[in-house]
């Protein structure tokens, strides 16, 4: 961001940011408390394949997450049966999850969760496309690119 941005706008747009995200984590938490589970939780969870295990490790890239951030979320959802964590045989260092019945069950009310969430949020349909566009381009550019850099 150039100079010409001021201090002032550069401030709301940090506050912004924060405070939308915010409201959005908030109304997830507000549906997800009914199947106890939290966002960082429904974030994994909506990225696990139904009945196709997946590397620990190629979660965390494709979440961009560390191993230390990962982990106790992996623990919480094997103990609430949600999944289930195994050791490879060629490697036991290497863990795959998949979902358990339970776990795919409950991933079948994430559609809802996610339309109700989003028509609460009462946008026209362009300015959610363009949202979309603009976190999806300052994703790229500064998580998908620099994250290819390290």
């Amino acid at each position: 961001m150039n100079n010409e941005y001021g201090e002032d706008a550069r401030k709301e747009l940090c506050f912004l940011f924060y405070v939308s995200t915010k409201e959005f984590v908030n109304r997830f938490n507000k549906y997800l408390k009914q199947y106890n589970i939290s966002f960082p939780n429904y974030i994994v969870l909506l990225y696990i394949e139904n009945n196709i295990p997946i590397y620990i490790k190629t979660l965390c890239e494709k979440l961009y997450l560390d191993s230390g951030t990962i982990s106790p979320i992996i623990k919480r959802l094997e103990k609430k049966n949600l999944i289930q964590r195994t050791r490879t045989l060629e490697d036991e260092r290497r863990v795959k999850v998949q979902l358990t019945a339970e776990g795919i069950e409950l991933k079948r009310h994430f559609n809802k969760i996610s339309e109700e969430v989003f028509n609460q949020f009462d946008m026209e349909e362009e300015d959610t496309r363009q949202y979309h566009k603009i976190l999806k381009k300052f994703t790229q550019i500064n998580v998908v690119e620099n994250s290819n850099e390290s």
